[in-house]
């Protein structure tokens, strides 16, 4: 296939085989403007603050995208520890080894599924997953290799959305009901964050009690002609949900709101602190 030829979609969005410059810079812009977005940052602040990163410990951020949490936990690991990058999309992944490489960062980037952690069992010290689960068809699998991976002592850090909790203006309530459908259609786990504490203990792990929340707001500029809303209006006039009248009104409508500076859409972001029974030794 060639780059002029792939297109990003809700059904091949955030795939290990998504290829194309289109696709890509696609998702790098989405990656980026979240990166940006203060309500990700204070959870992120959160879950690193209970995660206790050490001098010399190793870590993995699993679905490592464009490496900016694992640059992060690199300088948090220092020069005596390790912090390693898993990213199966080939272009995601050249994209988190430039970025890393002009920041001086010592991250480190290799291919490798949330399902299948290509690392030794006991071999890590915290592992941060965020928002990947969403996209994981089998997360029971995943968490498991989570907790394979820790060792005793270790903590997960596993930051996801449920995508049902989206709340929005500004846009027809049975109109966007069924384009939320649509969209929920299109992930491959798009709950993903309320069925967390249930498959980290089923794994061996224990979850802390205090659990971290945040919504992710999108802007006024990101609302304008939002790309997401037009995806899912586009898949719910396939599925014969909506007509194309209704689906283009609702991109209408809530392009106009964001133009007035009023629009608003927002989904809920969980952060929960699972941590490995046993005690820990920080590696050398």
């Amino acid at each position: 296939m060639s780059t002029e030829e792939s297109s990003f979609t809700l059904g091949t969005a955030f795939r290990p085989d998504t290829i194309g410059d289109g696709a890509v810079r696609a998702m790098v812009g989405v990656l980026d403007a979240q990166d940006v977005a203060p309500s990700i940052e204070r959870l992120r602040a959160w879950a690193l603050a209970a995660g206790d990163v050490q001098p010399g410990e190793v870590c993995v951020d699993v679905g490592s995208g464009t490496g900016v949490m694992t640059r992060r936990l690199a300088a948090l690991a220092g020069p005596d520890g390790q912090a390693i990058g898993l990213e199966p999309n080939e272009m995601l992944r050249a994209v988190a080894t430039e970025r890393a490489a002009a920041a001086g960062s010592t991250a480190e980037f290799r291919p490798g599924l949330a399902t299948d952690i290509p690392l030794p069992d006991a071999s890590v010290d915290l592992v941060w997953c965020e928002r990947v689960l969403q996209h994981v068809p089998d997360p029971e699998t995943a968490i498991r290799e989570v907790a394979r991976v820790l060792r005793p002592g270790g903590r997960a850090l596993l930051l996801d959305s449920d995508h049902e909790s989206r709340v929005e203006s500004s846009i027809d309530p049975d109109v966007a009901r069924e384009m939320l459908v649509a969209f929920l259609g299109q992930l491959a786990n798009a709950r993903s964050a309320r069925d967390i504490p249930r498959l980290a203990m089923q794994a061996g792990l224990v979850v802390d009690p205090d659990i971290g929340s945040s919504a992710l707001v999108y802007t006024q500029e990101e609302l304008q002609d939002f790309e997401l809303y037009r995806l899912s209006g586009d898949q719910a006039v396939a599925e014969g949900r909506i007509t194309r009248a209704q689906a283009d009104e609702a991109v209408r409508s809530m392009s106009e709101a964001a133009r007035q500076g009023w629009a608003f859409s927002a989904i809920t972001v969980f952060g929960f602190v699972c941590r490995k029974p046993g005690s820990g030794t920080v590696s050398s």
